[in-house]
């Protein structure tokens, strides 16, 4: 029996974390990836290789595409020589003259000017119009599905692309604007095929390389990024979007030095925004570099960006988890100056929380409590606040009945109710009160099983057929 309460006392100490903090914690040192995703942006839809793929010439093929009689070619004639000063003046010279029976080039030839004026909707519906007269129009089909692509229609999209490739499209637009449909219908396996044709018929078109990057991260297959992109950002050191996503790629891999590399190339040339930051303190953070973290984390604060008040939270929670108490009430501080009165009442409480665990681990009991008790004012039924004063009657005032209370009331909030079952159990063992003790580890258990949890249930037991009571 000697021998067993010391093994006994140190699960109470060690199996199991003193708090719903402490599991948080421990979730929180993973770092927050960053935010990357690829965009077709204007740099694709006004390069000179999508226009001469999409506007071509307004020429038409002979055998594949619509026939034009020789009043139609004078119209289109016309209609071209308008567009070069007026796309507005070309429209309508061409509506007036567009008949049901007329050939669908003129169809084709008025929808094209409406994407050139930016009348995308126009557009799409000229294209409907022109493959409903003529099914077979290659181009039709390729150019309503990259008006769709910008619309952000792209299920529909990926259907006129399809078509399009079936008839013979073999341009890299065409595979591009196919891989992005599919990335964003998260088909990552089809994303990664069209992007891969796309490199093959243009190896230095970036949007294709930008979308494979996407493929790779998000099935996961970090190690091929990494070397992929290491190839990208050798030719192409400028780009941001590469350092961004194989730092992500190596924080996966769990290689944080290597990440917090990538991140400070990009502060030295003045490329990384507050996001980026904040991952950068994370990353020197779970490295124990507190002083670079701290640091990182001040600049962050001070770019803030348009981020929420709840990501710097974190922050001064990251801090807090890990002991650094004064840099974590030094954070706090800043955290109030800097949004002030930007701060929500949820934000305000969050705060308060945070100062009562930096008192409670300074020995500060009293001015602990004095937070609890301003939470408690505000939100009666703040399950943390009820549970950390419930901590604080039992460790430091050693009043047993009033903690008792406290971690009641905790355990009827939904999210605090294992953890204040559980710290219940842990005072009343302290007080060798073994059977109440079980009653409540048990109920923790059956509404949420833990390892640890068990293995502190099943010494408890020991203990009671031992001992009894």
């Amino acid at each position: 029996m000697k021998d067993f309460l010391p093994k006994l006392t140190v699960l109470l100490t060690l199996a199991w974390p003193t708090s719903l903090e402490q599991v948080v914690a421990q979730e929180k040192d993973m770092p927050e990836l960053l935010p990357i995703s690829h965009v077709l942006g204007q740099e694709f839809w006004s390069s000179p290789r999508f226009i001469r793929s999409f506007v071509g010439d307004y020429g038409f093929r002979a055998g594949i595409e619509p026939k034009v009689d020789r009043k139609e070619q004078d119209l289109l004639r016309k209609v071209v020589s308008q567009a070069q000063n007026d796309h507005v003046a070309a429209i309508q010279t061409l509506q007036k003259e567009i008949k049901q029976e007329s050939s669908a080039a003129l169809d084709f030839t008025l929808a094209t000017l409406h994407f050139q004026n930016g009348e995308l909707t126009r557009a799409a519906q000229g294209y409907r119009v022109t493959i409903g007269k003529f099914p077979s129009f290659l181009r039709a089909h390729k150019n309503l599905g990259l008006v769709l692509v910008q619309q952000g229609h792209f299920e529909e999209a990926t259907e006129a692309l399809l078509k399009a490739i079936s008839l013979g499209e073999n341009e890299g637009v065409a595979f591009v604007a196919l891989g992005y449909c599919y990335l964003n219908q998260e088909k990552f396996a089809s994303a990664e095929n069209a992007y891969r044709a796309a490199i093959l018929r243009n190896p230095d078109g970036r949007d294709a390389h930008n979308g494979l990057v996407n493929c790779l991260l998000e099935t996961e297959r970090h190690a091929e990024a990494v070397a992929m992109l290491d190839e990208l950002i050798e030719k192409e050191p400028d780009q941001s979007f590469y350092w961004l996503s194989q730092t992500n790629a190596y924080v996966a891999l769990g290689k944080p030095m290597k990440a917090a590399i990538n991140l400070e190339t990009l502060r030295r040339l003045d490329e990384l925004d507050v996001r980026g930051y904040l991952l950068l303190g994370d990353l020197y953070h779970n490295l124990e570099l507190p002083a670079l973290a701290l640091s990182t984390y001040q600049a962050a604060l001070e770019k803030r960006g348009n981020l929420d008040v709840a990501r710097f939270i974190r922050v001064a929670h990251i801090l807090v988890d890990k002991g650094s108490y004064a840099e974590g009430f030094d954070y706090l501080d800043r955290i109030e100056a800097k949004f002030n009165q930007a701060l929500t009442e949820e934000n305000k409480l969050a705060l308060l929380t945070l100062r009562a665990r930096v008192s409670l681990a300074r020995g500060q009991a009293e001015k602990a409590d004095s937070f609890l008790a301003s939470i408690l004012q505000v939100r009666p039924n703040n399950g943390q606040a009820l549970l950390m004063r419930g901590r604080y009657f039992w460790k430091k005032k050693k009043d047993f009945v009033e903690a008792s209370f406290y971690f009641e009331r905790a355990a009827k909030v939904e999210e605090t109710t294992v953890d204040a079952l559980v710290e219940h159990a842990q005072m009343l063992v302290a007080k060798s009160k073994y059977s109440e003790a079980v009653k409540l580890l048990e109920r923790a258990q059956l509404l949420k099983p833990r390892d640890n949890v068990g293995r502190y249930l099943d010494s408890v037991r020991n203990v009671l057929r031992v001992k009894g009571g």
